[in-house]
């Protein structure tokens, strides 16, 4: 019987428990083991000692034990980027536990006091030897010496450690929920401060979840429609429609030139020409019901409230056409500028209201449209020109109260 049989019916693995017997009766042990081994026994769990962690650091350094964290040698993102969990958090200096110059001096000299008073100690015989021998021994002890204190510099020492105060970081902006979302604050753009609140429509502003299928769609239909058409004039004469005639210019072979057919491929001079502009069948245009596009931009002003990007004004009059009063401004909201964001302006001004028939253009104010002709990070649009492309190509958008009404009014007609 080999061995690995012998250990399986030793331990009553994998074996049937024979029926007792007298040709073949188990011995008492023999049985104990087996059965034994046929009880289920619970499994505990393996706990492995962990010498280090980048969780959190020992309370009798540190008061904050869940606040402050170390940063893992393995990590390969940069702490100041924003994907990263330590951005904004203040680092935590611990002290070093290395010893000073003159504290390592001072303990050298001890040791070699100690080593020279034990030779003093000993007996003459003792002392007695080979000159080489002596060098050498000392050698060996000062080699031992640094190998201690290079030990102890190594072990004894604590590693630099970079940490990190986790309750120092700036808190992350939450979503305010709704209805309570719809109160909106009204600003003055000429001061920058409160001059009321304004409840906007749920149907308009309320959308939630945002469709941002929706919002892809509208912005494909866009994008399509810009390309548009070609221009009807714009064709360009293909192969068959070039004038000329269809006969073989040269011989295929002996001529020490390359093999040509006819005079009108597209490399010729007077030849076709290849890929040019088709004229009216060039149609890049899609087509999208005018409910969905509807859809799309009650969505975008959603998502814009959503994310506390929207600001309400109560007009768009300013009292000059100057660029740099207008910047001004707008650094009140962060808004233009080097830091500044970009944004989108809706306005949807009256004649009626305003001081002069001057002053308003195509529901526009003019000295504010002038003014944001040089702003490259500012775009104003009437509110019949409010798009999604638009909404979500700029990261703020400025409503004037006038042009809340319009779209409001405008985007639920058909509901």
């Amino acid at each position: 019987m080999s061995h690995a049989m012998m250990a399986r019916r030793l331990l009553g693995v994998g074996l049937r428990r024979p029926a007792p017997s007298s040709a073949c009766m188990m011995s008492p042990l023999m049985e104990n083991l087996s059965m034994q081994s046929q009880t289920a026994m619970p499994r505990q769990p393996l706990v492995l000692p962990c010498n280090r962690t980048f969780s959190s650091v020992s309370t009798k350094k540190y008061d904050r034990k869940s606040t402050v964290v170390e940063l893992p040698p393995n990590l390969k993102i940069d702490p100041r980027a924003k994907s990263s969990p330590f951005y904004g958090a203040e680092i935590v200096k611990p002290k070093k536990l290395k010893l000073k110059k003159k504290q390592k001096k001072k303990m050298k000299e001890e040791h070699f006091e100690a080593v020279s008073d034990a030779d003093l100690d000993q007996p003459e015989d003792e002392k007695a030897g080979d000159g080489d021998i002596e060098a050498s021994s000392e050698i060996v002890d000062g080699e031992e010496y640094d190998d201690e204190y290079e030990d102890y510099d190594s072990e004894d020492e604590e590693e630099e450690r970079i940490l990190y105060d986790l309750s120092t970081k700036p808190d992350v902006p939450r979503a305010i929920p709704l209805p309570k979302r719809l109160h909106v604050p009204v600003v003055d753009i000429k001061t920058g401060e409160d001059v009321g609140t304004f409840h906007l429509s749920e149907k308009t502003f309320g959308n939630d979840p945002v469709r941002v299928d929706i919002l892809h769609r509208v912005v494909v239909y866009q994008r399509n429609k810009k390309r548009g058409k070609r221009n009807a004039g714009a064709r360009t004469k293909t192969i068959s429609e070039k004038r000329g005639s269809t006969r073989k210019v040269r011989p295929q072979k002996g001529g020490g030139q390359a093999r040509a057919g006819h005079s009108r491929p597209a490399h010729w001079r007077g030849g076709a020409k290849a890929h040019g502009p088709k004229g009216r069948i060039q149609d890049y245009t899609t087509k999208l019901n005018k409910k969905v596009r509807k859809m799309g931009v009650r969505h975008a002003l959603s998502q814009k409230l959503l994310e506390g990007n929207l600001i309400v004004t109560s007009d768009l009059a300013i009292p000059t056409h100057k660029t740099s009063a207008l910047d001004v401004m707008l650094n009140r909201f962060d808004i233009s500028g080097r830091e500044g964001v970009n944004a989108l302006i809706i306005d949807d001004a009256d004649l009626d209201d305003a001081e002069n028939e001057a002053s308003v253009y195509g529901g526009l104010d003019v000295n504010f449209k002038v003014a944001s002709g040089n702003l490259h990070k500012v775009k104003m649009l009437n509110q019949l020109g409010c798009n999604v492309y638009d909404m979500m190509k700029f990261k703020k958008l400025v409503l004037s109260l006038a042009a809340v009404r319009s779209l409001e009014e405008r985007l639920e007609r058909d509901l």
